[in-house]
């Protein structure tokens, strides 16, 4: 128990906003990561740079949740000039996502 408390205080704390959305972009639950892409999406409006969460957002584009992913491609749509060589992981997920048959999903993908 003292050990635990000793390793703890030690510990370099890692708070700040940029951690708690990247925390919640990884979370296992959906609501979280919906949570955390609009806060993501709400600091980039307010001028942040938020351009370091770029994989952590990126591994949310495979949803079925069409809010969420309506907010992931407009945070691609804001840094791919920024992050080229991690945009080709997104490009399968736009492919997949041109030959869905709901067409709001389709206009996103080719849109994008």
């Amino acid at each position: 128990m003292a050990v635990n408390r000793l390793r703890n205080a030690l510990a370099v704390p890692r708070k700040g906003e940029t951690y708690e959305l990247r925390a919640g972009l990884v979370s296992q639950y959906a609501y979280e990561r919906k949570e955390s892409i609009q806060k993501t999406i709400m600091a980039m409006t307010l001028g942040k740079d938020v351009s370091a969460l770029f994989p952590d957002v990126l591994k949310n584009i495979a949803t079925g949740d069409l809010d969420q992913k309506k907010l992931v491609y407009l945070y691609l749509m804001n840094y791919a000039k920024s992050h080229p060589d991690l945009c080709i992981l997104a490009v399968n997920t736009f492919v997949q996502d041109s030959e869905d048959p709901n067409p709001l999903v389709r206009a996103l993908a080719i849109r994008t």
